[in-house]
């Protein structure tokens, strides 16, 4: 097996399982770290003139690094049909999550920021959250991986999750109270927290322009990070001032989903009929999640490329359910 073939999502097909193992980027990492280990501590060990002894623990700790990482590459998510149940195992053998099909929504494309994506399982209760990966990351929509993962496994865990929904489960949410919107006739005005916006865009631009005075608290000179510094506090400020007064407006009347602000930046204007899907992404910074931006697409008559509009963003996934239904 190839070292770009382990690299992607790998499945087996049996009358009554679906195997799925989505970690075989991890073997690779494994062996990557397996000689960057040997090699520090060999040079540990014989240029800094150090025993076998007393550096074995340090040998011990190397090693078992790795074996974590062979361990999780190991690890598979099984849909047992015959008992409508999914678990994820650990090494294929140690059951870590167990989910019965009835409570699972379906097997969704999650986008991130960098752009690529994955698939992952979604509970009917949280079917904007985290999930559970069952696939590896993807940067491109016509990955033949990628491809024959939907058309092989996808589909059919679908055509078993079906046998087990019942029919409140995708009953359409009724909204009889906006919290989201300000109504004003047909026009559907999206809230923001202006107030907020404003202190917090006016604390940026003072503390940038007290870096300009004599007693700037990063001192003189022009280095790269005071500069970095100076670019965030006095750009970063006015732009969050802007984004806080930047209106988003549905207009139900004229079909036309407007954006607009005070001095004209950025104002956009977009017919209903060009719409062309909602999507969520999931946001992280240093790999901690720092919430979920709702995007709305359209493709206008002749063009070849969508063009994408960020409606708002929520740090609770019943909220992104919300604001979606």
């Amino acid at each position: 097996m190839s070292l770009k073939s382990l690299s992607k999502t790998r499945w087996r097909i049996e009358p009554d399982r679906v195997t799925v193992y989505p970690y075989g980027l991890s073997y690779i990492l494994a062996a990557f770290l397996s000689v960057l280990f040997l090699a520090g501590y060999l040079f540990y060990l014989y240029y800094l003139r150090n025993s076998f002894a007393s550096s074995l623990s340090i040998f011990l700790i190397l090693i078992a690094v790795v074996i974590l990482f062979v361990i999780w590459a190991g690890t598979s998510v099984e849909f047992e049909i015959s008992e409508g149940m999914m678990r994820k195992k650990l090494m294929g053998m140690l059951t870590i999550t167990c989910l019965p099909f009835s409570k699972i929504y379906g097997i969704s494309p999650v986008s991130n920021m960098a752009g690529s994506y994955t698939y992952r399982v979604f509970k009917k209760n949280d079917r904007y959250g985290k999930g559970i990966l069952v696939s590896c990351s993807y940067g491109k929509n016509d990955d033949p991986n990628a491809i024959a993962f939907v058309d092989e496994v996808v589909m059919l865990i679908h055509h078993h999750l079906g046998a087990h929904d019942s029919p409140g489960d995708f009953a359409r949410q009724e909204i009889d109270q906006y919290k989201f919107f300000n109504v004003q006739g047909g026009l559907y005005i999206l809230k923001k927290s202006k107030t907020g916006s404003l202190i917090l865009g006016i604390c940026l631009l003072a503390i940038g322009v007290h870096e300009l005075t004599p007693d700037a608290w990063l001192g003189g000179g022009f280095s790269l990070g005071r500069i970095f510094f100076l670019l965030f506090t006095l750009i970063g400020g006015p732009a969050i001032i802007l984004a806080g007064f930047t209106e988003i407006t549905f207009n139900q009347g004229s079909r036309q989903l407007m954006r607009k602000n005070p001095i004209g930046l950025g104002n956009k204007t977009y017919s209903f009929d060009h719409f062309n899907g909602i999507q969520t992404v999931r946001k992280s910074t240093n790999l901690i999640y720092s919430g979920t931006d709702v995007q709305v697409y359209f493709l206008k008559p002749g063009d070849q490329k969508e063009e994408v509009m960020v409606l708002s963003s929520f740090f609770s996934t019943k909220k992104v359910e919300r604001f979606v239904a």
